[in-house]
């Protein structure tokens, strides 16, 4: 009897490996509410805020009004690597 309480598919050993798992998926879990509520927040940021979305457009699209001016900066070169 004492075998099945711990051996068995029921057993003390199978709850262990249960109970890490079922804590392991409680803190993913919990790590994407928050990634859920980052996203929420950022969603309604920019929806009510024209500055957010503006400087949004020009982050990742790279948008620019007719007065301003864009420096595109060169790489550095494999040679400029080396001599450092």
């Amino acid at each position: 009897m004492t075998y099945q309480l711990i051996f068995s598919n029921h057993g003390y050993f199978v709850y262990q490996q249960e109970q890490q798992q079922m804590i392991q998926w409680q803190q993913q879990a919990s790590h994407l509410k928050r990634q859920r509520e980052t996203m929420v927040r950022r969603i309604l940021q920019l929806r009510h805020d024209p500055k957010a979305l503006e400087d949004l457009v020009h982050q990742r699209l790279g948008y620019v009004y007719p007065d301003e001016y864009i420096l595109i900066m060169p790489d550095e070169t494999p040679q400029a690597k080396e001599s450092k």
